[in-house]
């Protein structure tokens, strides 16, 4: 998810419980963190569209890894 996501699910969050799903740091400092919209698992990393992402091959890398991530959460252990 990219920053509009993130504020988007942080809104949804503060109507909610009041707090923040995801704390309001640059993304490479949380795309490593766990977070959680009541019992749904969220993973924050760089939006994969867009005119940057052909040119900047370190978040081509960070976005691989972020998706990789994601997966293996999902298929578990």
């Amino acid at each position: 998810m990219g920053d509009v996501v993130i504020k988007a699910l942080n809104a949804i969050a503060r109507h909610q419980s009041g707090k923040r799903a995801i704390r309001a740091e640059s993304t490479y400092k949380i795309r490593h963190g766990e977070f959680y919209l009541g019992n749904i698992r969220l993973f924050p990393s760089y939006l994969q569209v867009g005119p940057s992402y052909g040119i900047e091959k370190s978040k081509q890398r960070m976005i691989a890894e972020d998706i990789s991530r994601a997966l293996t959460v999902i298929a578990g252990p």
